[in-house]
Parts: structure tokens; C-alpha cells; sequence
């Protein structure tokens, strides 16, 4: 028998799973965990499609619309968001594992298990943001837990608006958590995952705030 990383418990204790991850030569119940990481993504990006999130840009076409293309543009909307959400999941999960994997001498499927709990985290900011759309009209430019909201106030480009609104909270908590567990199960030293990790989430930041900038202007 494999050891069944905890994945909640190493979001409250990495110290502790962090080195239980680190003698540990076998793991059991991964692609569980990673089916299920899936199918929670793809609930939580069904759940905000379901309340328009994302869709606000093309509202101004819908009044154009019949109820009959209404209702399937939101079918196609929610099942495009849900696909999205698989894919983003394998994302998160395999390819910074991956790119992990080439630079320090870790197996492969623990440094998995760290980016299953990423990708915990990046849900749990997902499932927090449908309410503050709903209740206060926060989209994910104006979110309490970004920098977009700054940006927005200096009256900054777009551009950089995207960028700043995509450094949240929640993704300085993966940053500190992947530094933790990597620490721990790799022998590189301290400054070389910092500045691994500073240019994997930079990485991540652009991409992200080029396709947002990319889906507005084609919208537009």
C-alpha cells in the first residue's frame, strides 16, 4: 500500500505532509484524486456559467437575440465553461508538474499531488468569486483579493488591468505552497525555486492576461 497525500490537511499543514510526501516512495489513490480535482473544476465552472459569470462582455448582444438562440447560446456557453474547466484542471496539474519535474530531482507523481492542491486553492478562489458577482457585480478585473482593482483606480491600460487582476490572493498562496512542499522534497536550494516558481506564475500571469485581453477585443 501507497501512501494517500491528504489534500486538505497539506493546505493546513504543508510542513508536516511536506515531509511525509518526501519519505514516501509510493503513492496510492492519484488519479482518484485527479478525476475528482476534474469533476470539482468542472462543477464550479458549470456552477458560474450557470449564473452568467464570464458572459457579461457579450450581454450587449443579447438583446438581438431570440429565446430560442437565447437559450442556446447559454447551453453553449455552460458546456463550453465545463470543458473549459477539465482542461484547466489538466493544465494546473500536469504541465508545471512537468516543467517541476525537469529542473529538480523529484518523482513525477508527488510533484502532482502539490499541484492537486494548487489547483484546490485556484477552485476555492473560483467558487468565492461566483458570490461576490452576484451580491456586489465583482468580476474577476475588480476582485477584493487582486491587484485589478488598483490598476483599475491608476486608470492603467487594459492590458495591465488583466495582467494585475490575475496576481490574487490565492495565487500568492500557491506560490507559498508550492515553495514549501518544494523545499522540503527536492535538494535545490532555496533561491533557485524562488526564482523557478517567480518565473512559472509570471508565465501563467501573461498568458492569462493575454487571453482575457483577446476574448474581450473579439467580443467587442
Amino acid at each position: 500500500m501507497g501512501y494517500l497525500v491528504p489534500l486538505l490537511r497539506g493546505l493546513k499543514e504543508p510542513y508536516m505532509i511536506s515531509h511525509q510526501l518526501r519519505k514516501e516512495e509510493r503513492l496510492s489513490g492519484l488519479w482518484k484524486q485527479i478525476l475528482l480535482i476534474m469533476l470539482l473544476s468542472a462543477l464550479v465552472f458549470g456552477l458560474s456559467a450557470y449564473f452568467g459569470i464570464g458572459s457579461e462582455h457579450a450581454s450587449r448582444s443579447l438583446t438581438d437575440m431570440s429565446r430560442s438562440e437565447y437559450e442556446q447560446y447559454k447551453l453553449f456557453f455552460g458546456g463550453g465553461q465545463i470543458v473549459y474547466g477539465i482542461v484547466y484542471a489538466a493544465m494546473v496539474i500536469f504541465l508545471p508538474s512537468l516543467f517541476f519535474w525537469t529542473l529538480v530531482d523529484v518523482e513525477y507523481r508527488k510533484l502532482i499531488s502539490i499541484q492537486l492542491m494548487v489547483m484546490l486553492i485556484l477552485l476555492l478562489e473560483k467558487a468565492i468569486n461566483i458570490p461576490l458577482f452576484l451580491f456586489l457585480g465583482l468580476n474577476s478585473e475588480s476582485s477584493i483579493f487582486s491587484l485589478g482593482i488598483i490598476a483599475q483606480a491608476a486608470s492603467f491600460p487594459a492590458l495591465l488591468i488583466y495582467t494585475f487582476s490575475a496576481i490574487t490572493l490565492f495565487k500568492i498562496w500557491t506560490f507559498v505552497l508550492q515553495y514549501k512542499f518544494l523545499i522540503v522534497v527536492s535538494e535545490r536550494s532555496p533561491r533557485f525555486l524562488i526564482f523557478m516558481l517567480i518565473g512559472t506564475h509570471l508565465f501563467f500571469v501573461i498568458v492569462s492576461a493575454l487571453l482575457s485581453s483577446i476574448q474581450l477585443e473579439k467580443l467587442i
